[in-house]
């Protein structure tokens, strides 16, 4: 099979789990507790216009984790193409306790890749995690390299 075909039975399996999983949200939604609507409605939202947010929100949610996960593993694929020997890694916490880990996507040699799709959250929490991962990264004598599909949109962001 060649790496187009391979690419597109990836996103054929990516997209029929991505819907079914929305699918599923949305039928278990139906049972939620609606009481925050309350919320909703002394802010000016329908309820009508609620639960379209709430539905689109959690669709959001899923949609970004299989975009993010598809072009990781897409990437991953045309790396091993070219580099038969890639494959994904974990290297010690060297600086911290939590976690005990972190992931590298994709290493080739001692260049530790690491796939986005589009920048991820930007909160204090995450920063630090990832300045933490990054250095760990080094201690191990690697080289780490971010492979970032879309550039990010918000000054914040780009600023990060």
């Amino acid at each position: 099979m060649s790496i187009e075909q391979e690419i597109r039975a990836l996103a054929a399996r990516y997209a029929q789990s991505l819907r079914q999983r929305m699918d599923a949200r949305v039928e278990e939604m139906k049972e939620d507790d609606r009481s925050h609507y309350l919320i909703y409605q002394v802010l000016g939202i329908t309820d009508d216009e609620g639960e379209l947010i709430d539905v689109y929100e959690n669709k959001g949610r899923f949609l970004y984790k299989y975009a993010g996960s598809f072009l990781e593993e897409a990437a991953l694929l045309c790396f091993k193409v070219k580099f038969p020997d890639a494959g994904r890694a974990q290297v010690e916490n060297t600086l911290g306790q939590r976690p005990k880990q972190f992931g590298i996507d994709c290493l080739i040699g001692n260049d530790a890749i690491e796939i986005k799709w589009r920048d991820a959250t930007t909160d204090g929490d995450h920063i630090t995690k990832e300045h933490t991962r990054i250095r760990a990264i080094k201690e191990h004598g690697l080289n780490p390299i971010r492979v970032m599909f879309y550039y990010p949109n918000r000054g914040q962001a780009i600023r990060i």
